[in-house]
C-alpha cells in the first residue's frame, strides 16, 4: 500500500467477531471468518449499496445462547445472508458414512484461519479450514480487483478412502438492490423446477424440465423467469439452471443503474441453484419478512441433501483419496450508465 493511501484491508469487530473489509477503489466486501469465511456485504463506495442480502436477524452475536434441535434450524439460526460456501452437502441433513452432515453441510458453520496475502490495490485474503465430520480441508482466497470480487477455493479430501460430497456456491441477493425494477439473465438453457417444492405462493409447475427462460406455470401458463416480482408480492420459487453455455448470471437493476453479474467455472459447476422468496412463508424462518433471490453455482443437484443428488441425478461428486478439485466464482458489481 502506498504512503498515506487508505487502508485495503481492515480488521475490526462485529457483534464479538473479527470482521475484515476488503477494500478497492470502486468497491468493500466484509467477510467473517469465523463464522465459514461469510461474506457478509458487497458494497458498491460510489453509493455504499450492498448487494447482498441481510437476513431478518442478521449475523448472531458470537456465543449467543442458540435454541435449535434439529440440523436444519442450526444452520437457518446463525444464517445472516450474505454468501457461503455450501459443502460437503446441500439441502436435507443426511448420514453418511457414519456421520451426520447437517442442512447445508458443515462448512459455513466452521471457523477459518485466514492470512493476508495481498493488501495493496486488489486486496487479497486466503482462509482456510479442517472439517470435523468429513475429512476435508478447504482453502478458498478472496481477491477484491477493481469492483470484481473473485473467490478460489480448493477441496482436498486428506483421507485413506473416497468419500462424496455436494458443492456450491450461495450468494443470495436483496434490497433494495433487489426489486421489481431487476431483470434475472444467465448463459442457461434449461430450467428444472424442484421436484419436492410445492408450497401454497409457488407459481412452478413441480418436476416440470422447461426451455430458458419459460418455465411452465402451476396455472397452466409460462411464467417468465427473467421477471422478478416486487416486493409487496407472495411468491417463491426454486429449481434449477443447467445446461450452461457458460458459468454466467446477472442480476441488473434498471432503476438503480447498477448490475451484479456472477461469473463461475462449468467443469466444477455445472448447474446453478434459483431461489426466490418474495414474503410468501408465513411461518418459521421467515414469517414473511425474506426478499431474496439466489443464483448458486453448483456441482449437484436437487438441493434435497447428498443422497437425494446420488439416486436422483446421480450428480453427487467423489473425491478419491488423497485428491483436490478446485473452483472458481466470482460477482462484479457494474455501472450500466458506463460508457453512455
Amino acid at each position: 500500500m502506498k504512503a498515506g493511501a487508505e487502508p485495503s484491508i481492515i480488521v475490526s469487530d462485529f457483534r464479538g467477531w473479527e470482521l475484515l473489509t476488503l477494500r478497492s477503489a470502486a468497491a468493500e466486501v466484509d467477510v467473517v471468518p469465523g463464522k465459514g469465511a461469510d461474506i457478509l456485504a458487497f458494497r458498491w463506495r460510489a453509493t455504499g449499496l450492498n448487494v447482498l442480502w441481510t437476513s431478518p436477524w442478521g449475523l448472531p452475536y458470537r456465543g449467543a445462547p442458540s435454541q435449535y434441535h434439529d440440523a436444519t434450524s442450526a444452520f437457518l439460526d446463525q444464517y445472516p445472508g450474505g454468501w457461503q460456501t455450501i459443502f460437503p452437502n446441500g439441502g436435507a441433513a443426511v448420514v453418511e458414512a457414519g456421520a451426520p452432515i447437517g442442512f447445508h453441510g458443515e462448512a459455513s458453520l466452521t471457523s477459518w484461519d485466514w492470512e493476508i496475502v495481498d493488501d495493496g490495490d486488489a486486496p487479497s485474503v486466503a482462509f482456510s479450514c479442517r472439517l470435523r465430520r468429513t475429512p476435508f480441508a478447504l482453502r478458498k482466497v478472496l481477491t477484491l480487483n477493481g469492483a470484481r470480487l473473485e473467490v478460489r477455493e480448493t477441496v482436498h479430501n486428506v483421507g485413506g478412502s473416497a468419500v462424496d460430497a455436494m458443492w456450491s456456491h450461495h450468494p443470495a441477493f436483496g434490497a433494495p438492490f433487489l426489486s421489481s425494477a431487476c431483470r434475472l439473465e444467465t448463459a442457461a438453457r434449461t430450467f428444472v423446477a424442484d421436484d419436492d417444492h410445492d408450497t401454497e405462493h409457488g407459481d412452478l409447475r413441480v418436476g416440470v424440465t422447461s426451455r430458458w427462460p419459460h418455465a411452465e406455470g402451476r396455472d397452466g401458463g409460462t411464467v417468465d423467469l427473467r421477471v422478478l416480482p416486487a416486493e409487496v408480492r407472495p411468491l417463491e420459487r426454486f429449481g434449477y439452471l443447467t445446461e450452461f453455455d457458460r458459468g454466467w448470471a446477472s442480476l441488473a437493476n434498471s432503476e438503480l443503474a447498477l448490475a451484479a453479474d456472477l461469473e463461475w467455472d462449468v467443469r466444477t459447476f455445472p448447474h446453478a441453484w434459483l431461489w426466490l422468496e418474495a414474503r410468501a412463508t408465513a411461518g418459521y424462518p421467515w414469517y414473511r419478512q425474506a426478499y431474496v433471490v439466489a443464483v448458486e453455482p453448483a456441482a449437484s443437484w436437487p438441493g434435497q441433501g447428498l443422497h437425494a443428488a446420488r439416486q436422483k441425478t446421480g450428480t453427487e461428486l467423489r473425491f478419491e483419496a488423497g485428491q483436490t478439485r478446485a473452483a472458481v466464482v466470482s460477482c462484479t458489481l457494474r455501472d450500466l450508465n458506463a460508457g453512455h
